[in-house]
């Protein structure tokens, strides 16, 4: 069995469809969304658009719950990938904890609960693939290409001046 696990589109439609491609090229058998899927200066819609008609299990990310459960509260509970940086970690009880890295978003500010920049170092689109073979669960961390100039171009046509840094430009290369 092989499961693709999403996170952290925020509205790039462009590199969630590079994901989607690739993780059909690995056949996988199933796709998990979890979550702040549309929020971002890109395109919320067409996102929801393209997510939607797939009927892919997904929870709710901070910023899902953010406009659903308390508008105003930017501290509620957190999506799994919710740092946007990969990451798997094996407890000592055999357990895995795996980050799937963001799709949409490789880089980001924020001032809560204290200023802090993440970066993950590239602009690629990044995902995880669990397989089990039977033998128990292992984990690829995938970087994908697609066409991130562009991505940081239609930020800057949405007016959103501190998009491209966060999607393609300059924080993450």
């Amino acid at each position: 069995m092989k499961i693709a696990v999403i996170s952290d589109i925020h509205g790039n439609v462009a590199a969630l469809d590079a994901v989607l491609a690739d993780a059909t090229t690995r056949q996988v058998d199933q796709i998990v969304n979890l979550g702040d899927i549309c929020s971002g200066g890109l395109f919320p819609r067409e996102t929801a658009d393209r997510l939607m008609p797939l009927g892919l299990p997904t929870i709710r990310g901070n910023h899902e719950r953010q406009l659903t459960d308390h508008p105003h509260d930017r501290m509620g509970l957190s999506d799994c990938g919710h740092t946007h940086l990969q990451r798997v970690m094996t407890l000592d009880d055999g357990r895995m904890i795996v980050n799937p890295g963001s799709v949409g978003l490789p880089a980001y500010d924020d001032d809560r609960p204290y200023a802090h920049l993440v970066e993950s170092g590239s602009p690629h689109a990044r995902y995880a693939v669990l397989s089990n073979d039977g033998e128990g669960w292992s984990t690829d961390l995938i970087a994908v290409e697609y066409d991130w100039e562009q991505a940081a171009r239609d930020a800057e046509a949405n007016s959103r001046a501190d998009w491209p840094g966060r999607c393609g430009r300059a924080a993450c290369s």
